[in-house]
């Protein structure tokens, strides 16, 4: 299922030609001859979706194999120079003999216009319930993915990623899964092509399992239902997966299709062809010990937790590793386009005043990113909920963390990681063998709490509250999906009343031997090892 992220930002406006190569510690010009295989990745540049695409970018130029383009928004340079310079430290190479290149995704005409269509939507507004009383939401925010572009936006991104390709030459393009015209750009031109994806693949592959199972076994995408479904939920199920199919018969989605077929593209519908077709290989961070159970075919590369390298906290941020070190802590961070409205941090604090008061050797990191409108309010409530913790030092509140999440996670005193559920928090909790609690928010985070639930790794902490939210979808306005007390049993379930609590000590030891199976898994190492196999056309990869 295609998520809907914030593409936009004032530093992605052209300021050169297009195809342009980022000076400095980059290789010197892509219209120079290619003397070896060369990979060309086509990715947003959203924080924690792209991180997939770092990570395996950084293994690639470890080995040195291959020549490396990447066309991407003006946010991400930044964070591919620190990966060219942790690679000249850890090689001793000169940078200028990396081959990494950057392509300016917003130089495709239209781009401006397109941007400006979406750039004041608040991320604040995007929560939904799940299941039926936020299926309606689900269907109209699906549509907004798949029709994100108008028809002549659509075709020019198509254009100028074809002739970006055609002028590279790439032995290989890698596409994420949500830049659509970039897909059918590749099938069009017969590229050779795979798909790296940031999340799992289950919403594509549950459709294939036979026997109608989508309906009857699985639950529906954005419903957080348990898995195995129970039969009492099965015609809400049957119900909210037909309701998110809606959108491809919608009249703009009609429309973009006849002009992708007129304009010369394969005539398949829009988004028919992602994840799966023609067995383009597909490249995840998932594994099948940590998602439902369920049937791979074989162009599916299961890679595990593909997780960028970053630094360790003690150098990253060594005053938080000092604080660390003071009492066993529960991390809560909901993500990085997650903006609390007031209400909803009174209920967090709320749910963390009761972990507080039945554990007191338990302290608590909070990352938290308060809506501006609203801001004031919550802090209000902050100080009257959790005043006297936050000045002992047992809560800490961060509106952005310098050390690397999964520095974090490893350093051995997280004992809780609090997310949102998004793919990226999932897999580095699950990496890093840390039990989890989810407070769901939108999309397929409902889909990673039935995850977390059924490993016996966490908790899903806000189902209830959830479940009982009513939306109004033509006045639409985003609810509170937390409620204190829930949260606060859920804390205490996976931390434990105590520190001989059973099923607390049951959950650390799942998510304990997951993190094992994941750490093994080869990661981001499996990832650089499938597209260099692709780009030097070895047959086992």
């Amino acid at each position: 299922m295609i998520i809907f992220p914030n593409y936009w930002d004032p530093r992605d406006l052209p300021t050169s030609p297009v195809t342009q190569v980022l000076q400095g510690p980059y290789s010197a010009s892509a219209n120079m001859p290619t003397k070896r295989p060369s990979v060309l990745f086509f990715t947003i540049s959203d924080f924690g979706y792209v991180n997939v695409v770092l990570a395996t970018i950084c293994e690639l130029l470890r080995r040195d194999q291959v020549d490396i383009h990447i066309a991407s928004f003006a946010p991400l340079r930044p964070r591919l120079e620190s990966l060219v310079q942790l690679v000249k430290d850890e090689t001793d190479k000169q940078t200028s003999e990396l081959g990494l290149h950057f392509h300016n995704l917003a130089e495709f005409p239209g781009f401006a216009t397109w941007a400006a269509q979406s750039k004041d939507r608040k991320k604040a507004d995007v929560p939904h319930p799940p299941g039926r009383n936020g299926a309606g939401r689900v269907a109209l925010l699906t549509l907004k993915a798949l029709a994100i572009m108008r028809p002549e936006q659509y075709l020019s991104l198509f254009d100028w990623s074809a002739d970006l390709t055609r002028k590279i030459d790439p032995s290989l393009v890698v596409v994420d899964p949500i830049l659509l015209p970039v897909h059918d750009m590749a099938r069009t031109l017969g590229r050779k092509y795979a798909v790296l994806h940031p999340w799992s693949v289950a919403d594509g592959l549950i459709p294939r399992q036979g026997w109608w199972a989508e309906y009857w076994k699985y639950p529906a995408f954005s419903t957080g239902f348990p898995y195995p479904l129970p039969w009492s939920k099965i015609p809400e199920n049957i119900s909210c997966y037909l309701v998110s199919k809606q959108c491809h018969s919608h009249p703009k989605v009609q429309a973009l299709n006849q002009a992708r077929y007129a304009h010369g593209i394969k005539p398949d519908p829009l988004g028919s062809f992602t994840p799966f077709s023609e067995g383009v290989p597909q490249i995840t961070p998932s594994l099948p010990v940590i998602d439902l159970p369920m049937s791979i075919p074989p162009n599916v590369f299961d890679c595990g937790p593909i997780l960028v390298a970053g630094p360790p906290i003690e150098t990253s941020d060594p005053d938080l590793l000092h604080w660390l070190k003071k009492a066993p802590t529960v991390l809560v961070s909901l993500g990085t386009h997650f903006e609390a409205y007031a209400e909803t941090v009174q209920e967090q604090a709320v749910g963390i005043r009761i972990l507080l008061a039945a554990r007191p050797d338990i302290q608590v990191l909070w990352k938290l990113k308060p809506e501006a409108t609203s801001e004031k309010s919550g802090l209000e409530s902050l100080d009257s909920i959790l005043g006297q913790a936050i000045q002992d030092g047992r809560v800490r509140i961060e509106t952005w963390l310098k050390a690397d999440p999964v520095a974090i996670l490893r350093s051995g005193h997280i004992v809780c990681s609090v997310h949102h559920g998004g793919a990226n928090s999932y897999f580095e909790a699950t990496w890093a063998g840390v039990p989890q609690i989810v407070l769901a928010m939108w999309y397929d985070t409902f889909d990673y709490a039935t995850r977390v639930e059924y490993l016996g790794i966490g908790a899903y902490g806000n189902r209830e509250k959830g479940r009982s939210c009513v939306v109004d979808n033509d006045n639409y306005v985003a609810p509170n999906l937390v409620d204190g007390e829930e949260f606060g049993t859920a804390l205490l379930r996976v931390v434990g009343q105590n520190k001989e609590d059973l099923e607390a000590q049951a959950i650390k030891k799942k998510a304990a031997e997951l993190g094992e199976v994941c750490r093994r898994s080869g990661g981001r190492v499996r990832s650089a090892d499938i597209v260099t196999g692709l780009c030097l056309g070895e047959a086992d990869i």
